[in-house]
């Protein structure tokens, strides 16, 4: 299994499946809760917590996924819940932007540009240990380094994995949020051209750990251009009333479960 372009396919399932499954259960604590939703985020958000640190020190492929998994129940409980709440709390208007109309929320996180980046900047540009592909290549760009990563230093995969996911999850919405009400038909033809690149790519990894985590932004992206394209009318948005189409998540979550689960079974079979 670790020589075919299979392992790139399963990790961008996965990947992309966790995607709406996490705002089902978005979802679920908004009906069931109501008003007391937030305690129901802030459970998940610890949750998510909890399962990063509970797999610090675990193997590479089960870290990785772990941290996925952590990273998304992190960003739902802790970021999009709480934007939602705050948002309703602080009385924010709807927004106008580039001809899309925006809830409160999403203004909310378009005014977190400057403070996320800032982390983005101490946390992954200034960290001597990073081995971010994208961060190498900034730093490359701009020819400077803050030094070489530490020899022998072992990688806690369940942090990189979630931390990935929060920090793209971030920079990939508000990326489609600027460009995408600024620029329209022609940013969103660059980012299916740039999905394609990434998948490509992505293909080409043959460890699972590695593909898996490669596949986290790509699957982002695609998400966000699949969520365009439900917001156009293309087809239903499953996930937003998941009561109304259970075989249609049910299907979701077998073959995200299942997905896992080959993947796990390979890195056994190798391992052997």
């Amino acid at each position: 299994m670790s020589s075919r372009p299979v392992i790139g396919l399963i990790a961008l399932t996965v990947t992309f499946l966790g995607q709406p499954l996490a705002r089902t259960l978005n979802r679920v604590l908004l009906a069931w809760l109501g008003d007391w939703a937030i305690v129901g985020f802030a459970v998940v958000g610890v949750a998510g917590v909890l399962l990063v640190a509970t797999h610090l020190t675990a193997e590479e492929n089960r870290a990785s996924i772990a941290g996925f998994i952590g990273g998304l129940l992190i960003w739902r409980g802790f970021f999009d819940g709480p934007l939602r709440f705050f948002a309703d709390w602080f009385s924010v208007p709807p927004v106008d932007f580039g001809g899309f109309p925006l809830g409160g929320r999403y203004a909310l996180l378009m005014s977190s540009l400057s403070i996320m980046l800032a982390m983005l900047l101490l946390y992954g540009l200034m960290n001597r240990e990073t081995k971010c592909l994208f961060m190498r290549f900034c730093l490359r760009l701009i020819h400077w380094s803050p030094g070489d990563p530490t020899p022998g230093l072992r990688r806690s995969y369940a942090r990189i994995a979630a931390m990935e996911t929060v920090f793209v999850q971030w920079g990939i919405f508000l990326l489609f949020l600027f460009l995408g009400g600024w620029l329209g038909t022609p940013f969103y033809a660059a980012m299916c051209l740039w999905s394609a690149y990434l998948i490509w790519q992505l293909l080409r990894r043959r460890r699972v750990g590695e593909a898996f985590r490669y596949a986290i932004p790509v699957s982002v992206v695609v998400w966000s251009l699949a969520e365009v394209a439900a917001f156009f009318g293309m087809f239903p948005e499953y996930w937003q009333a998941p009561a109304d189409h259970p075989l249609v998540m049910l299907l979701m979550l077998v073959l995200f479960v299942g997905g896992i689960a080959m993947l796990l079974r390979g890195n056994r079979a190798a391992a052997d």
